[in-house]
C-alpha cells in the first residue's frame, strides 16, 4: 500500500512541475512516450503525453534503468537496467509493475527492440565474444540465440514494421571512436547487409517510420550530433535538425505525423518533438535532470 502512495505521490508532483506548452493541434495525446531521466548513475523510466502532461514515474531504483522500448501492444515495456550489478534486459506491465528479469550473466545485455508481432526481443550483448553483437530472444527470456558475427560492434537494432528487416549500427560505439559508424540493413533471419547511410562521418541509431518508408537517424557530418532522415533504401538523405548543440535518438509517433527526440538545446537533454520535415519542434520534458531515449507507443494507458 505504501509502494502505490508513493507513486501517486511522485505523479502528482511531476505533472505539478510538467511544462505549460501549448500542444500542436496534430499532436494525439491518447498515445504515450516512455524515456529515461535522472543523473548518469541513477535514472528511472518515466512515461508522458507527447503533449508533455501527465506524467508517471514507473520505476524507483538506485540503478541505471534505461532504453525503455514498448511491446507492438503497448502493454509492456522492456528496458535495460543495472540493477542486478551489470545491464540486463528486464520487462514490466506498462504501469510500472510487475518487473521481471529476462537476461542473466555476467555479460553487458542491453537496447532491447520488440519485433512488431510482440513474440520476439532483440538485443545487443557481449556474451561470448569480445565486441557487441544482436541477439533475439522470446519475451518470456527464453530461446535466446546470437544472430550476428561480425568483426565490429553490431549495435542499437530496430526492426521493420512488416518484420522482415532488420536496422542497426555496426562500428564505432561513439564519435570518439576511431572507427566508423554507418546503418546497415539486412533480413532479421540473416543474410546480405546493406550500408544505408554510407557516409565518412559516424551514423548511429536507427528508426523506422511506421509505414516502414522511411528511417530517421542521428549523423556528426556537420560537426556535432543531429537528426537525419533518409529512405529505406538509404537515398534521400536529409537533414531534420539545425542546432550548435546536439540532437539524438528518434521515435515516430505511430501514425507517422511526428518525430520525438532528445535534445541539449536546454544545457542538458530534454524531450521534443517534431513534424517528420523537422518544422514546428516542441519541447515536452522540463527540469534539471536529463531525459533519454525516447520511445513512442500508440496505445492508451
Amino acid at each position: 500500500m505504501r509502494k502505490i502512495s508513493v507513486r501517486v505521490m511522485v505523479s502528482l508532483l511531476l505533472c505539478a512541475m510538467a511544462p505549460a506548452v501549448g500542444a500542436a493541434v496534430d499532436i494525439d495525446t491518447t498515445t504515450r512516450i516512455v524515456y529515461a531521466s535522472g543523473p548518469k548513475i541513477q535514472t528511472n523510466i518515466y512515461s508522458i503525453r507527447p503533449d508533455g502532461t501527465d506524467r508517471w514515474q514507473l520505476t524507483d531504483t538506485r540503478a541505471r534503468d534505461w532504453e525503455p522500448a514498448w511491446s507492438p501492444d503497448g502493454t509492456h515495456i522492456a528496458f535495460s537496467s543495472t540493477r542486478d550489478g551489470d545491464f540486463e534486459i528486464f520487462v514490466m506491465q506498462a504501469d510500472g509493475s510487475k518487473v521481471r528479469q529476462l537476461t542473466h550473466n555476467t555479460a553487458v545485455d542491453r537496447q532491447p527492440a520488440w519485433a512488431p508481432d510482440g513474440t520476439s526481443i532483440y538485443f545487443i550483448s557481449t556474451q561470448e565474444c569480445d565486441t557487441s553483437q544482436l541477439h533475439v530472444m522470446r519475451p518470456d527470456g527464453s530461446g535466446r540465440r546470437r544472430i550476428s558475427d561480425y568483426d565490429k560492434h553490431a549495435t542499437h537494432p530496430a526492426c521493420s514494421p512488416d518484420g522482415t528487416q532488420l536496422a542497426f549500427q555496426l562500428g564505432g560505439i561513439n564519435r570518439r571512436s576511431s572507427e566508423k559508424s554507418e546503418i546497415y540493413l539486412r533480413p532479421c533471419a540473416g543474410g546480405a547487409l546493406r550500408n544505408l547511410s554510407n557516409h565518412p562521418a559516424h551514423d548511429k541509431v536507427a528508426a523506422f517510420s511506421p509505414d516502414g518508408q522511411w528511417i530517421t537517424f542521428q549523423s556528426f557530418r556537420d560537426g556535432n550530433f543531429e537528426l537525419y532522415r533518409m529512405r529505406v533504401d538509404g537515398t534521400g538523405q536529409t537533414r531534420l535538425t539545425h542546432e550548435p548543440t546536439k540532437d539524438k535518438r528518434s521515435s515516430w509517433a505511430p501514425d507517422g505525423s511526428r518525430i520525438c527526440f532528445q535534445g541539449h538545446r536546454s544545457g542538458h537533454w530534454e524531450l521534443y518533438t517534431m513534424r517528420p520535415d523537422g518544422s514546428d519542434v516542441q519541447r515536452i520534458t522540463t527540469g534539471t535532470l536529463d531525459s533519454k531515449h525516447p520511445n513512442w507507443s500508440g496505445y492508451l494507458h
